[in-house]
């Protein structure tokens, strides 16, 4: 077993008794998901709310929020292939919750890089505003026409049953 296995399983507690009793290790493992995924949206909403709120001091705590998202994920994408389990086999094109993930993580770049990058003084609010709009306004669109395309799949399968 790697080095990294090695942390991982002690990082998650997973030698302990308590993992013994099935019932109680896929609850268990269930409430992980959930924890997980909370704090992994309010990592990232934080990331892209930071830098517009807090300035540049914002924009780098918004990087390091960005960094530790970043490393958990990799680390739950690792620790699954070294275990055989391909997450991406049962997907079936983009999900929503991966594109509203992805852009509100792209929202926390332009965010970091604009305040960043920017001259003391000088603003960012628009050219930035424009890009976190145009990919507000993108997101919401392709969320539309990927739920119209559900439900006229789901209409067919309705009509073929009748």
């Amino acid at each position: 077993m790697s080095t990294m296995m090695k942390a991982l399983r002690f990082v998650g507690d997973l030698d302990d008794d308590f993992y013994k009793d099935e019932r109680q290790r896929d609850v268990w493992n269930e409430a992980s998901a959930v924890g997980f995924q909370l704090a992994y949206w309010i990592a990232l909403i934080a990331a892209a709310i930071l830098p517009w709120v807090a300035g540049r001091t914002g924009a780098w705590i918004s990087f390091g929020l960005i960094i530790g998202w970043f490393v958990c994920s990799m680390a739950v994408l690792r620790y699954a292939q070294v275990h055989d389990v391909d997450v991406y086999a049962s997907m079936k094109g983009l999900d929503p919750r991966v594109l509203v993930a992805g852009s509100v993580y792209v929202i926390a770049l332009i965010g970091v890089v604009a305040q960043l990058m920017a001259r003391p003084g000088e603003g960012i609010a628009t050219w930035a505003g424009r890009g976190v709009g145009a990919l507000i306004g993108l997101t919401a669109a392709v969320l539309v026409v990927k739920r119209h395309q559900r439900r006229a799949a789901l209409r067919d399968e309705a009509d073929e049953l009748l």
